[in-house]
């Protein structure tokens, strides 16, 4: 009779538990994070009786969590890979969106400048034209510095992102430390039984972990998880935990580090920061944002030293030398050390420059034998040598005048791009001053017999606005050649049957160089002059250089002109933007597919939770019927002795 007692007990006892397991379930049906319970049944030992092995009832053992280790690693895999392209994709869609708009994006303003351009050439003395050329200059500058502000502005959003989601990776590291350290007591005072919610709570802090950063984890023989990012910097390890920070760039606080700080020692591991909303925000940094920047400012690089370069080989309304049409480029640079001593940094070709920053260090020999270094930063090559070999340098398109260096300098030169755009602007406000005009005509000699032309003047490097003396050139048909007169360059091998249409260049000191084309045949003696072009207010073939810039591939090495390399940006942030939306679409759907797995397993079905507590709230029903009738068979037999 007691052994029936004992038995509907037990079972009391043990349904009491699924009960409430079931019940726990139930009310936590939504909770993220939680995996589902359940109780663990087992027999208890049989006693030995006369007629064999009588069942002494049954025990809870354990409460476990349905969980599968391996659909947990594949699902932050997942959320890791789609947090990184959706947060890529919403910043690269504003890039998209902006560069291709008409109203502010580059394309059109250039078209109409050059449109202006060609107007004043059509025109060179109409002042309403030129004033209309002045104002497409400035509209140039409102799209340079109107693009510039909102990369600036989208910029400043991604240090935000990244700033809120350092933090929120301390504040979770701390609490999984935390965890870790709660876990390993329960462990320790329990027999080995695990605290379900806790490792629950502990999961669930690194699934939000796993969206703001790629993470590994490995299990302690305590219970504690540590977890590893980046290039294998320790997060958490046990109880304690390392943080990280975001440090500004102290030569362009638009670039930030992402620093490790662990034992008071700071290191940068911006490049191994992977996945999640930081490698998605990171990575759109580089493919995307830095990219278009570098694309304006080479453009606004290449439009003024091409503008202005062309420019100052002609002459204005006044007749003067035509000045700089727009700023010139003004590369950014910052000394890193005390000593005396500057460097001075200017574009010498827009055609070679890339997107790096440089460093420029000289040694302690003694000038004018100090060696020098100059190194770019984007991929560590470098050149060197003796200052006293040449104080100017050319590199990657930009002139490094070390005239004035000294002894132990170092400096950090910004990529020439960076700010290329936010200084870019109008020069010029009088239309009088644009230069359209050439300063050198060509003149024939009337006693000319001959066949021979000289065509398409052009100057370039002009230091002066008048030509000191006439450029006479003189044919000797004995020797197939022109002689010059008041220049150096000559004398100038022609033969009509071989050279008939090529182009030659004389200089003229204090002046420039002016180049011209021959053909035909002369006859001896023939001469042409290039004379001052002076009271040239109608001429208009400076303008036509200045119009024909739209079209020169001066830029990317020599293989695009202003308008492709715009092209260029918008079809590769285009295609990068479409690329992600595509992947992104793809990993939600390999996500959605990991959580119904993971949800098949950990989840909280509430059909199958209420079955459940029907099926074990008769189970205990039942079990407290033997109860029941285990007492009336106690009192049945206490009647029988009275």
């Amino acid at each position: 009779m007691s052994d029936l007692l004992l038995n509907g007990l037990s079972g009391l006892t043990a349904f009491r538990s699924v009960l409430v397991t079931t019940s726990q379930n139930i009310a936590n049906a939504s909770t993220e994070g939680y995996s589902r319970q359940r109780v663990e049944l087992d027999a208890n030992n049989p006693q030995l009786a006369g007629a064999g092995y009588i069942g002494s009832g049954v025990s809870a053992t354990n409460v476990s969590r349905l969980y599968d280790a391996f659909l947990s690693t594949q699902y932050r895999s997942s959320s890791t890979a789609v947090s990184e392209l959706e947060t890529y994709l919403n910043f690269a869609n504003q890039i998209d969106g902006v560069l291709a708009d008409e109203n502010i994006g580059l394309s059109t303003a250039l078209q109409d400048f050059f449109n202006a351009v060609q107007a004043v050439a059509d025109d060179p003395t109409s002042i309403p034209a030129r004033q209309v050329l002045l104002t497409e200059g400035e509209v140039l500058e409102n799209r340079f510095a109107t693009l510039d502000r909102l990369f600036d502005g989208v910029s400043t959003q991604v240090n935000g992102s990244l700033q809120g989601n350092i933090d929120e990776i301390n504040s979770l590291s701390e609490n999984i430390a935390l965890i870790n350290d709660r876990i390993a007591s329960a462990l320790g005072g329990s027999d080995g039984n695990l605290p379900n919610d806790l490792l629950d709570q502990r999961d669930k802090l690194i699934d939000d972990l796993s969206q703001l950063v790629n993470v590994k984890t490995n299990e302690q023989e305590n219970g504690a998880v540590n977890v590893f990012i980046g290039n294998g910097q320790t997060l958490v390890l046990g109880n304690t935990n390392n943080t990280l920070a975001l440090q500004p760039s102290t030569l362009d606080p638009t670039r930030v580090d992402v620093i490790f700080q662990q034992g008071g020692a700071d290191t940068a591991i911006t490049q191994f920061m992977t996945g999640g909303e930081i490698g998605g925000a990171l990575r759109f940094k580089d493919e995307v944002l830095d990219e278009a920047v570098h694309a304006l400012g080479e453009i606004a690089i290449g439009l003024s030293f091409s503008v202005n370069n062309q420019h100052a080989n002609g002459i204005d309304l006044e007749g003067e030398q035509g000045l700089n049409f727009f700023s010139t480029a003004n590369i950014t640079h910052v000394k890193a050390d005390a000593n005396a001593g500057s460097l001075a940094v200017s574009v010498s070709d827009p055609s070679q420059i890339i997107n790096s920053d440089y460093r420029v260090t000289t040694d302690g020999t003694a000038l004018p034998n100090t060696a020098y270094n100059i190194t770019r930063l984007s991929d560590n090559t470098s050149i060197s040598g003796v200052i006293s070999s040449g104080a100017s340098v050319d590199y990657d398109g930009l002139t490094f005048d070390l005239s004035s260096a000294n002894v132990n300098n170092e400096y950090r030169v910004i990529s020439p791009t960076r700010y290329a755009a936010e200084n870019f602007s109008l020069a010029l406000t009088d239309p009088k001053d644009i230069a359209v005009a050439l300063p050198v005509v060509s003149e024939q000699t009337v006693s000319n017999s001959g066949t021979g032309g000289l065509s398409n003047v052009a100057v370039t490097g002009l230091s002066a606005s008048s030509l000191p003396a006439g450029v006479v050139l003189t044919y000797d048909n004995t020797l197939k050649q022109y002689t010059v007169s008041n220049a150096t360059g000559g004398p100038l091998a022609y033969d009509a049957a071989t050279n008939n249409g090529d182009s030659y260049t004389v200089n003229v000191a204090g002046f420039g160089d002016i180049s011209f084309t021959l053909t035909g045949q002369p006859d001896e003696g023939d001469t042409f002059s290039l004379v001052d072009n002076s009271g040239g207010t109608g001429d208009n073939r400076n303008g036509h250089f200045l119009a024909g810039l739209q079209t020169n591939l001066s830029l990317s090495g020599g293989t695009a002109s202003f308008q492709d390399v715009y092209g260029q940006v918008i079809a590769d942030v285009g295609r990068r933007t479409q690329s992600a939306e595509v992947n992104a679409a793809a990993q939600n759907g390999l996500l959605a597919q990991t959580i119904a797995s993971k949800d098949a397993v950990s989840g909280v079905n509430l059909d199958e939770e209420a079955a459940n507590l029907i099926r074990f709230q008769q189970a205990y029903q039942a079990a407290s019927q033997v109860v029941l009738t285990s007492r009336t068979i106690f009192e049945t037999l206490l009647g029988a002795f009275r």
